[in-house]
């Protein structure tokens, strides 16, 4: 599922980051190439890229978000 996610960088900075996470649902397996045991302190973000960029290519890495920095997390559609 394509998500945006809301993150605290530091008390007074947030950041919107853009990705697919696979914990939400998007018809893959969460478990399927990733640590499952991870789950429970946070969730990886694939095919990212931050949400004021305009244009240019995704990240092709993924980015492990922690649940206690994602103050927010919204579906995009």
């Amino acid at each position: 599922m394509r998500v945006r996610v809301t993150l605290v960088v530091t008390e007074k900075r947030e950041t919107l980051l853009d990705g697919d996470s696979p914990i939400f649902g998007n018809g893959k397996a969460y478990g399927k190439g990733f640590d499952t045991r991870l789950r429970d302190i946070g969730f990886w973000l694939e095919n990212w890229r931050y949400a004021d960029q305009n244009g240019g290519p995704n990240s092709k890495n993924r980015v492990f978000i922690p649940w206690g920095s994602a103050l927010m997390i919204q579906e995009l559609i």
